[in-house]
């Protein structure tokens, strides 16, 4: 991702409209009057905000006639931490394993759990680790998922993010 996109995510998320915007269809979708409405702004400063969202690839229209149903195309929190991602191009023989790649670019700390392994760190970054292969999880271990010709492999640390938060008060 190049830093023009990257100053573009933030300058989208800069923008309190926008974010209460993203905020609306964390809820589901919705059409542009909806989401002015909702946000209390004039339709078309609605739809000024929801292309630059677009352009970012936060949310994603769907037209029916004259009615565009707007989306989230990717969470937020998963589109924001794209920005901080590190790429890393290796050459491996066909047949190597997903991990024998991954050892080529970082230190690897691998955790045996009954009879699988799971990988602990990256780099030294610790946390929970899962992979996908041209943008489809495999059900595959690392160690036995083999890359065969030409591919992205994009290694994702499982972040814990505040999702709903439930004050519960007990009564007697």
């Amino acid at each position: 991702m190049s830093n023009k996109d990257n100053n573009d995510i933030f300058r989208a998320l800069a923008s309190g409209t926008r974010r209460k915007i993203l905020a609306v269809l964390s809820s589901g979708d919705c059409h542009v009057a909806g989401l002015a409405r909702k946000v209390e702004i004039s339709v078309p400063v609605a739809a000024k905000h929801v292309k630059m969202l677009e352009e970012c690839g936060f949310v994603k229209r769907r037209r029916y006639g004259r009615t565009h149903i707007i989306s989230l195309d990717k969470d937020p929190s998963e589109r924001l931490g794209e920005a901080f991602s590190n790429e890393h191009s290796v050459s491996v023989k066909a047949g190597s394993t997903v991990l024998d790649v991954l050892r080529k670019v970082s230190a690897v700390e691998i955790k045996h759990v009954g009879d699988h392994e799971l990988v602990a760190s990256i780099g030294g970054k610790e946390g929970f680790y899962i992979y996908e292969i041209d943008s489809v999880m495999p059900e595959k271990a690392i160690s036995e998922m083999r890359v065969e010709s030409d591919t992205v492999i994009r290694w994702k640390r499982l972040v814990p993010v505040t999702e709903k938060e439930i004050k519960v008060e007990v009564t007697e």
